[in-house]
C-alpha cells in the first residue's frame, strides 16, 4: 500500500503512549501501512532499541505499544537531492532564528519533493513558524492544505468513535499529552460537542490563526 502520510515523533510516541494510534490514524482516513517516516527518526523513537522506548514512555504497556507501532512504520528513505534541500534550509531557518526541529523540516522537504504526501506533527510552535519558513524556502508553500496537527486526530477522533473513545486515550496515558488533557477535563461534561468544541478553539486560535492556510481541513 502507497504511504500517503509522514508521521513526526511526537505523534507516534503520544497516540502510542494513549493506545490510540490505529484509531487515530483511521479516523483521519489512514491505514498503518499508510503512514511512513524517516529512518532517523524511527531509531531515534527506538525501532531497534527497547532501552530508549522505555526512556520515552512511562511504563512497559507503552513501551510495548510504542514498539508495535514503530514495526508497522513504513521507513522512507530521503534521496541526495532532499537530504541536500533539508540541510540547505535548516541552515537557512537557524540563521533566521525560527523554531523548527530538523526531524520535522526534513519530513517537509521529503513531502515537498514528491507532491503527493501530508504532513502530521505534534509541535504547535513548528507550525505557526510554518510562513517563516516560507520566505526561506519558497517552495515550502507547496505544502499548503497538506500539514495535520495532533489535534485534528483527536477532533476526528471524538467525531468518529465519540467522546468514550477520547476518555479511555486519556485515561491511558494522562501525562502522554497536556492540551488533550485539559481540553478534555474542560469539556467532558458537555459529550462529544464540548470536547470538539474545545479542541477546535486550540486548533484555530492557537495554529490556523498564526499560519492561516497550511492546515489540511478534516
Amino acid at each position: 500500500m502507497t504511504v500517503t502520510l509522514l508521521a513526526d515523533n511526537d505523534v507516534v510516541i503520544k497516540l502510542a503512549q494513549m493506545d490510540a494510534y490505529v484509531d487515530a490514524m483511521a479516523s483521519m482516513g489512514f491505514s498503518p501501512q499508510q503512514v511512513g517516516s524517516l529512518p532517523v527518526m524511527l531509531r531515534y523513537m527506538g525501532i531497534a532499541d527497547s532501552n530508549r522506548r522505555s526512556r520515552l514512555t512511562a511504563n512497559a504497556a507503552e513501551a510495548d505499544r510504542l514498539n508495535a507501532v514503530l514495526q508497522s512504520i513504513v521507513k522512507i528513505e530521503m534521496t541526495a537531492d532532499e537530504a541536500s534541500t533539508a540541510a540547505m534550509v535548516m541552515k537557512a531557518a537557524l540563521l533566521a532564528d525560527l523554531d523548527v526541529q530538523e526531524g520535522e523540516l526534513a519530513l517537509c522537504v521529503v513531502a515537498v519533493f514528491r507532491g503527493d504526501l501530508d504532513v502530521c506533527t505534534g509541535d504547535k510552535r513548528a507550525l505557526r513558524e510554518l510562513p517563516a519558513l516560507e520566505q526561506q524556502w519558497a517552495a515550502l508553500g507547496g505544502l499548503r492544505g497538506r500539514l495535520l496537527c495532533f489535534e485534528q486526530f483527536f477532533k476526528m477522533l471524538c467525531t468518529q468513535r465519540g467522546i468514550a473513545r477520547i476518555r479511555k486515550a486519556v485515561t491511558m496515558s494522562p501525562r502522554a499529552d497536556e492540551t488533550i488533557s485539559f481540553v478534555y477535563d474542560k469539556t467532558s461534561e458537555g459529550g462529544d460537542r464540548g470536547f470538539i468544541k474545545g479542541i477546535e478553539l486550540v486548533i484555530n486560535e492557537h495554529i490556523a490563526k498564526p499560519a492561516p492556510g497550511w492546515l489540511k481541513s478534516v
